[in-house]
């Protein structure tokens, strides 16, 4: 159960998060750190993080992402986490999407006849993009196509 002042930080925090523009990344980092805060406190006392979703407007899935973002458990983790401004891949001038590719064998004529690859595997962990089974010929054939 929440209190009186547990439900008006609540109310205060659903309210940021509405107003927070999605196009530049959602709730601020402040607002995040502030939720889960909020959480840890509620969790103290019995409460779920389904409760304090439904209460905030949001998914609980989004407070979970949240806290997996942050990276550690603590206060001090909360601190170092909300003095991030922005998301790394948002720093570099872009927005961290994935965008639906599909990679298919070229005609060529049958003279200059190659296997298409089989077997692609895509892993997108936070240092870059990992494609194991990519050979450079059809790897730049892909990039002139996104470009």
């Amino acid at each position: 159960m929440m209190t009186d002042e547990q439900k008006s930080r609540v109310a205060e925090l659903k309210a940021a998060i509405a107003g927070s523009d999605r196009a530049a990344g959602g709730a601020p980092w402040e607002i995040r750190a502030a939720v889960l805060v909020l959480k840890q406190e509620l969790r103290r006392a019995g409460t779920t993080a389904r409760v304090l979703a439904s209460a905030l407007g949001i998914h609980e899935t989004t407070i979970c992402r949240w806290e997996r973002e942050r990276g550690a458990d603590g206060a001090g983790a909360v601190r170092r986490w909300s003095e991030r401004s922005t998301p790394v891949a948002t720093q570099r001038g872009r927005r961290a999407s994935f965008r639906m590719v599909q990679v298919v064998a070229q005609e060529k004529s049958p003279a200059v006849s190659s296997p298409a690859p089989r077997g692609l595997r895509a892993a997108h962990p936070p240092s870059g993009i990992v494609i194991e089974g990519l050979d450079v010929e059809t790897l730049a054939a892909l990039l002139r196509r996104m470009s």
